[in-house]
């Protein structure tokens, strides 16, 4: 009986033992020996757990105060704070090494580790923490370098801001990149010794967030690796480059965005951007012959029925779905003039309010107007809805005066400025092309290029309008009703546009709303149908993997109502994934149009800020935003908002 109790003693002091073992967090360690009392082993193990405990908090808690800092700095644009934040950085690695030195240098952790019932779970826990202490030390490293860059970066050049081109700071920031790259990959490496199941469940999400945060900073800076040379190419690091930029209506809708009211020649040498001509339109549309004349080319699509005598030219280039069909076409009329291009950038008033958030007011040269973020789209449209010629002036005057505003931003502001551009890119008010190809290439990835269905969805729709005559647009209501059924094998689509013309009686000579309306769908379409009336010369073909639905519109002005019919069928997918996606592409130039969808009774409403994804399941359906824009600088903050 004395053996059989002495032995379940030993058990029980075996189980107790393990019972420690497990309690410990992955932030502390066990320790204990055989021949040591359990009073003492105990002992011994919170004493080791508190001060293990006591060095990783006090390492987190640095590393907290150093992100505080960079994002301090980045904010104020004061490198007083990037400074500060390089002490907290430090402090927090010293705390983190500390911590994986005393649990490597514990005895009492040793002799656990020997136990044949512990050793093994106090081995993946010393492995937890000698691994959470090195990811600890690898990002305040990673800390270190970041706001040493970005004190760098933030601190005037001699010659001032302008001074610095952003061509000069990639070269800086890609070099300083290059080791912070290291220290996360070293923290990635070091996160992978962690066996989650070791780690509390208290304490398990917070680890893996800072697992995830290490993966997404790697996954930035390959993002800025592929950026890079697109941006020394676009900003002519590689030799001058020059660029049409078209600045186009959206009052006065097509394809394209609106029409291309103004133009900027935008010259890129080496950083140093420079407009070298502006103006209005008509100027690169000089000389336009008439029927019958040499050089006449009939306009391609609908707009021939409207001016039938007037040949094809510039400001009627962008009649094309897709934005690279319309900067080729646009390039071609302006090559005969003298300029060689080599690409081709649309923004409309939207994208200059945008631009003017960060470079702030501006006074316009020769008119002595005041613009800034807010008051510049209604004063640009007021002068254009009433045929005031100086709108025009204004929008060439100001090209030059903001240019060299953006291109002088701090380079700290230039993650935002980019963050912003993206924005505008996934809300179509801003379209790119570039005649090199590896950089057209990155500019399509990102989604810049104005592309069709970049994402190859089998099922897709875009609505086009070209508003040709009126200024429509401005007093516009428009929004969208989508029906959907399935029949077996087949999905019915209607599609319905909703318009009211509020455009006031007389208060510009057109005030009807006279549109070419085209419904772009996957080629896979069927049994298509339309309520329009149909066009007398075609639209440009679809583009490849699309087919079209056309034809004119007539809205009245005064609250007159009308409606666009669209209706075909797609096939159901034959493998059965319990839901059915539709893509939804936004049209340039348009702003937030509601909409809704309806699917087996139940309708989800939204509106088109953007593209929009449809997806369809047994018990419902839901609406969700579209593959935004994704060109980015990575910001100096080591990730904090």
């Amino acid at each position: 009986m004395a053996r059989v109790r002495s032995s379940r003693r030993r058990r029980r002091h075996s189980h107790k033992l393990l019972a420690l073992a497990i309690i410990v967090v992955a932030l502390a360690a066990l320790g204990g020996g055989t021949t040591l009392a359990y009073a003492a082993v105990k002992s011994g193990v919170e004493q080791l757990q508190a001060q293990l405990t006591l060095e990783l908090q006090a390492g987190q808690a640095e590393l907290e105060a150093g992100k505080a800092n960079l994002t301090q700095a980045n904010k104020d644009h004061d490198a007083y704070w990037a400074t500060r934040a390089i002490d907290h950085f430090a402090a927090a690695k010293e705390k983190f090494l500390a911590a994986g030195s005393r649990a490597d240098n514990s005895q009492l952790l040793r002799n656990l580790e020997r136990l044949p019932s512990a050793g093994e779970l106090a081995h993946s826990r010393h492995a937890a923490i000698d691994g959470i202490a090195a990811m600890g030390a690898a990002v305040a490293d990673a800390g270190q370098e970041l706001a040493a860059l970005d004190s760098e970066l933030i601190r005037p050049s001699a010659s001032g801001a302008a001074g610095r081109t952003l061509l000069t700071v990639l070269d800086q920031t890609h070099t300083g990149l290059i080791t912070i790259r290291a220290d996360f990959e070293r923290a990635q490496k070091a996160a992978g010794q962690v066996d989650i199941r070791v780690v509390p469940t208290g304490q398990q999400a917070t680890f893996l967030k800072a697992r995830d945060t290490i993966s997404a900073a790697i996954a930035g800076l390959d993002e800025f690796e592929r950026l890079v040379p697109v941006l020394v190419e676009a900003l002519g690091g590689n030799g001058p480059r020059t660029y049409l930029v078209e600045q186009v209506n959206p009052i006065e809708l097509r394809a394209g965005g609106g029409f291309i009211g103004s133009y900027s020649l935008v010259r890129a040498d080496h950083g140093t951007l420079k407009v070298v001509g502006s103006g209005d339109s008509y100027g690169l549309a000089s000389a336009r012959p008439s029927l019958g004349q040499p050089g006449f080319i009939p306009i391609p699509g609908p707009l021939r029925e409207v001016i039938p005598t007037v040949s094809w030219s510039f400001i009627d280039s962008n009649v094309f779905p897709d934005f690279s069909s319309n900067a080729r076409a646009a390039m071609d009329f302006v090559h005969p003039s003298g300029a060689s291009l080599d690409g081709v950038i649309s923004i409309d008033y939207y994208s200059v309010a945008k631009m003017l958030e960060f470079t702030g007011p501006l006074v316009i040269p020769g008119h002595g107007l005041l613009v800034d973020a807010g008051n510049f789209v209604p004063l640009v449209t007021r002068l254009d809805y009433t045929s005031d010629p100086a709108h025009k002036a204004i929008l060439s005057a100001l090209a030059g005066p903001l240019m060299e505003r953006v291109s002088a931003l701090p380079p700290d502001r230039w993650p935002a400025l980019i963050a912003a551009f993206n924005g505008l890119a996934a809300e179509r008010h801003l379209q790119a092309y570039f005649t090199n190809s590896s950089v057209e290439n990155e500019i399509e990835r990102v989604g810049w290029s104005g592309s069709l269905n970049l994402n190859g969805f089998q099922d897709y729709m875009y609505e086009v309008e070209s508003n040709y005559g009126s200024k429509a647009n401005y007093y516009l209501g428009r929004s969208y009703v989508v029906a959907l059924t399935r029949s077996g094998g087949v999905l019915h689509h209607k599609v319905t546009v909703e318009y009211v013309n509020n455009t006031p009686y007389g208060s510009y000579p057109r005030t009807y709303y006279h549109a070419d309306v085209r419904l772009y769908v996957s080629d896979t379409a069927s049994s298509m149908a339309t309520n329009l009336t149909p066009v007398k010369y075609a639209n440009p073909a679809p583009p490849s993997g699309t087919l079209l639905l056309d034809g004119w519109l007539l809205v009245q002005c005064c609250g007159n109502r009308g409606q666009a019919v669209f209706e075909y069928d797609t096939p159901w997918p034959t493998t059965e994934k319990g839901s059915h996606q539709i893509y939804w592409q936004k049209q340039p130039g348009t702003l937030n149009d509601a909409i809704s969808v309806t699917w087996s009774g139940i309708t989800v409403t939204g509106d088109l800020a953007q593209d929009r994804v449809i997806t369809l399941m047994r018990q419902g359906v839901t609406l969700a935003a579209g593959q935004p824009a994704q060109a980015t600088l990575p910001t100096l903050n080591l990730g904090a908002n």
